[in-house]
């Protein structure tokens, strides 16, 4: 009897015991998380409460610094340097290259003969035109004889009219003839003067068959070799050699340039344009060399902007006896610009700039934050001029937090180093 109702209840399998104890250790666990949890909250909850009473209740400490007075302006720019007098030779006769004397990189002297232009051409029409002057000069003394007989012949004819030993019709002819005579001798004389003009001009065209330097330097580009057939006045086209000028501008025969100084033009942006007037010291220095610069000064500027990139065409002067520096070079120019107007120098990490404008947060005497507008100068990255809206008195606030409230009582120490 027991066996058979053993047989109908079977005991549970222990697969099924070790399922329920885990599903209750889980259920344990996750008690503990929950409390230990729900205990975190509560006190992190305290924290705030306690961190928020404690910020309401204890009086903010900022950093206030002082404005200082706007001191000159270190501004350095990028320029390119030129000589100081520079000429593009080009060819005023045509013919062909015959000789030639000097090379890039030779010391010239003003009249030094550089090259010899071959053309005989303009050699031949010279010769023909002094052949043509000659002949104009006989015709004009042929001329001048007939107006010499002319006026004899007329004299007698008027000397026989007063004694009625001749007929009125030959007087008038003789009369017609010396003014024929004297007519031919101004046309005569026109002729010579129009072969005088011819020939001075051939012989100028000839002149430039000796191309000379025009003042002293040294050869930049040379363009042409013995052979290379030369137009008057059109550029060379000689692909031996450099193709381009540095200068600009279109190829002649020779470039020379004055390179015992040299100019700088730079471009300077308006913020300091006005700033930037002919005597104003400058330092020019090159990569490489930036500890050892070349002091000069503004000689000249264009006194108007260019519109598209709104900077001040300028020209540094500066003295290269020992032809250190080469025209072309990449160069910075420095300036020492001074502040104009008065102007107060602030940290850059005390200007706001919001919705509400730009403003100094400040710490009035009686220990509370008031925000003044200001008006921005030349910023300089790290600090930035400030044109209106400060006296220099003021206790600004060096670095101002966004939680800053106008009439915020702080309490302002102030920061040992001012900008």
């Amino acid at each position: 009897m027991s066996a058979a109702r053993a047989d109908e209840h079977p005991a549970p399998p222990v697969r099924t015991r070790n399922m329920m104890a885990l599903a209750g250790g889980i259920l344990l666990v996750f008690l503990i998380l929950l409390v230990v949890g729900v205990f975190t909250r509560l006190r992190t909850a305290r924290e705030l409460t306690s961190a928020a009473r404690t910020v309401e209740t204890e009086v903010l400490q900022v950093a206030v610094i002082r404005a200082t007075t706007a001191a000159d302006a270190e501004l350095s720019l990028a320029a390119t340097t030129q000589a100081i007098q520079d000429s593009i030779i080009y060819a005023r006769t045509s013919g062909y290259i015959s000789k030639r004397y000097v090379d890039i990189g030779d010391n010239v002297r003003a009249g030094q003969l550089l090259a010899e232009i071959a053309s005989p051409e303009v050699d031949q029409q010279l010769r023909q035109a002094k052949a043509d002057l000659h002949q104009a000069q006989k015709t004009l003394e042929l001329q001048q004889a007939n107006l010499d007989l002319a006026r004899v012949t007329l004299g007698r004819y008027q000397a026989a009219d007063a004694e009625n030993a001749v007929a009125k019709s030959a007087v008038d002819q003789s009369v017609a003839t010396a003014r024929t005579a004297q007519a031919a001798v101004a046309a005569a004389e026109a002729t010579v003067a129009s072969n005088v003009a011819n020939v001075r001009r051939l012989e100028e065209l000839t002149s430039w068959e000796r191309v000379v330097a025009p003042f002293a330097g040294t050869i930049i580009q040379r363009n042409v070799d013995v052979g290379a057939l030369i137009t008057a006045g059109s550029p060379t086209n000689n692909t031996a050699v450099a193709p381009t000028s540095l200068s600009g501008g279109a190829n002649g025969l020779f470039e020379i340039g004055r390179i015992d100084a040299l100019r700088v033009f730079v471009n300077v942006p308006q913020a300091y344009a006005l700033n930037v007037t002919p005597g104003l010291p400058a330092r020019v220095s090159v990569r490489g060399r930036l500890m050892h610069p070349v002091a000069g000064r503004v000689s000249r500027t264009a006194k108007a902007l260019d519109p598209v990139n709104r900077t001040l065409l300028t020209e540094v002067d500066i003295p290269n006896a020992s032809h250190d520096l080469f025209p072309g070079m990449f160069v910075y120019v420095g300036f020492a610009i001074r502040p104009a107007g008065s102007r107060w120098r602030v940290p850059a990490t005390a200007v706001i700039i919001d919705a509400q404008g730009t403003r100094l947060a400040t710490v009035g005497a009686d220990g509370k934050v008031h925000f003044l507008p200001v008006v921005l100068g030349r910023d300089f990255g790290n600090s930035i001029d400030i044109q209106a809206g400060l006296t220099g008195g003021e206790a600004i606030v060096q670095q101002p937090r966004v939680s800053l409230k106008e009439g915020q009582a702080v309490k302002a120490i102030e920061a040992q180093h001012s900008p």
